[in-house]
């Protein structure tokens, strides 16, 4: 029996050391260097940069601000892809709300309540870009792998609930003084102005709405009525400084157009006529500032001031034929001192001040209401000119420069030219095509354009969606654009849908758009 105590001894040691290699094994996976918690701020800052939707990119073209004129880099073509993916962005948001509870926040916290706010955000602007998304089931992880679709209408429905829990907790917050917010890159931390872009943001997701006005589910005029009834209750912004809007900072974040990207890019991208004509037209003098004058024109003898040497170019136009104009001087390059002189460039703004202002006019106009902040629709509609304006600092009467690059590059070596612009607002605005119409439709057509001059660099696809809906201003079309001379009406599905969600996914095409992800197709929030 002896000559079994070794065995036994080694099977106990084994058992003990199987136990303690297990342990061990256990503990060497822990990655001591991954933390397993973070401040609710730095995941907030996180979300703050995914909304972000910079300047400079396919947006503005196909909102027809400008156009790339060379297919190396670029094209001018509607040949949607997949929309955006902004779920990975919505588990942070969950992220964020579980952080701040686990550092000891508060059921209601700032943190949370702008939670609502994101949720909003996001799934709206999914929706707004391909029709139905998983909305509900969403975000469950391994709980539900294949979420089904959300009807449109109900990601709206949702979203003004979420919006309107968010505006409540903010005041509830702002009436406690707990103002306990981090992180922010927009607004300073200042719950205050938070609260304004929530509701202003609310106005902007039920003009999207105008089609549907007479859905009694959604109530549109109503809740459009309420917000602006209640100033207490629903702040909106007031001015300039409540722009929710991104300040680039170099060296970490640059303005998109820089002295970088001068040499690479400055010829590649003249102007879009959508644009410009619209301008050209009311001597509108944002031109000065935005554009620079066609320099064939100026070599013939027109003056660089003159509205009629700002040509864009068709959106539509063959590709290598803009490419001939464009590098003979024949069409408008986007001003080149403005844009590519420094690396901080101009502010992008997101959800601003004087969009609102033409949300109200198109609402008034539209009879939802009687009256806003500032009183009727013209003077919405006025006011909304005046501060697109004096974001590029043009002066409401006075001389202002305009500055158009010579030779040379941003830097040292360029030579710029320089011209006094006298410009009067009221001499501006009395021009017939300008002055806020007696006709209704004529103005509701003015209050789209002046909306869509003012989004220039701004919000997005906001341009994109508020001429899908309206029609406003005139989009053109050719074989520059692609898809047969239509403007695609949405994108498609991300494409891991198709094998990931496969079955929700062809039962949300089949109730939308007979069963194709179809560019063309017209989704619900536009029938």
């Amino acid at each position: 029996m002896k000559r079994f105590y070794p065995i036994l001894f080694f099977a106990a040691c084994s058992v003990f050391f199987m136990a303690g290699c297990k342990k061990s094994f256990d503990e060497l996976n822990v990655n001591e260097n991954k933390p397993t918690s973070v401040p609710p701020s730095l995941v907030f800052n996180g979300i703050l940069y995914d909304m972000y939707d910079a300047p400079y990119s396919m947006y503005e073209r196909w909102g027809q601000y400008y156009c790339c004129n060379y297919d190396y880099y670029g094209n001018n073509r509607y040949d949607f892809g997949s929309g955006s993916n902004y779920y990975s962005t919505l588990k942070n948001v969950g992220k964020m709300e579980e952080e701040a509870l686990k550092n000891g926040a508060g059921a209601l916290n700032p943190y949370s309540a702008l939670a609502k706010f994101f949720r909003a955000y996001f799934f709206t602007k999914m929706s707004l870009q391909m029709g139905d998304i998983p909305m509900t089931e969403a975000l469950k992880g391994s709980a539900n792998l294949t979420p089904a679709y959300d009807p449109q209408k109900k990601v709206f429905q949702q979203a003004f609930v979420w919006l309107d829990s968010a505006n409540t907790q903010l005041g509830q917050l702002i009436t406690a003084n707990d103002l306990s917010l981090n992180g922010d890159i927009y607004l300073d931390n200042n719950l205050r102005k938070w609260r304004k872009v929530v509701n202003t943001f609310r106005l902007r997701l039920l003009i999207n709405l105008s089609k549907k006005e007479a859905d009694a589910d959604l109530n549109i005029k109503q809740q459009f009525a309420t917000i602006l009834g209640d100033a207490n209750k629903y702040p909106l912004m007031t001015s300039m400084d409540d722009n929710l809007q991104f300040k680039f900072t170099h060296p970490t974040n640059d303005y998109p157009m820089s002295p970088n990207n001068f040499g690479f890019d400055a010829l590649r991208y003249n102007t879009s006529a959508t644009y410009i004509s619209l301008l050209t037209q009311t001597h509108d003098p944002r031109v000065f500032v935005t554009a620079e004058p066609a320099t064939a024109l100026v070599a013939g003898g027109m003056s660089p001031t003159d509205f009629n040497a700002f040509v864009g170019a068709s959106p539509g136009e063959d590709l290598g034929v803009m490419y001939v104009k464009a590098n003979s001087g024949q069409y408008s390059l986007i001003n080149r001192k403005h844009y590519y002189e420094t690396y901080t460039g101009e502010p992008s703004i997101q959800i601003g001040y004087p969009e609102m202002l033409f949300n109200i006019a198109e609402a008034i106009n539209r009879g939802w209401v009687a009256s806003g902040p500032l009183g009727n629709a013209e003077a919405h509609y006025q006011a909304g000119i005046e501060a697109s304006m004096a974001y590029y600092g043009i002066p409401e009467t006075g001389a202002f420069t305009a500055n158009f690059l010579q030779s040379g590059s941003p830097g040292s070596s360029a030579i710029y030219n320089s011209y006094s612009v006298n410009f009067d607002f009221t001499t501006y605005y009395n021009q017939a095509s300008v002055k806020y119409s007696a006709n209704n439709a004529t103005a509701l057509t003015q209050i789209l354009k002046q909306k869509y001059i003012a989004l220039f660099r701004h919000s997005g696809l906001e341009s994109y969606f508020n001429y899908r809906r309206t029609g406003t201003p005139v989009f053109t079309t050719g074989p520059g654009t692609g898809n047969g001379s239509r403007i695609a009406m949405r994108f498609k599905y991300p494409t891991s849908e198709q094998t990931a969600n496969a079955d929700h996914y062809h039962t949300a095409l089949q109730s939308q758009f007979g069963g194709n992800d179809d560019i063309n197709g017209m989704m619900w929030i536009l029938n």
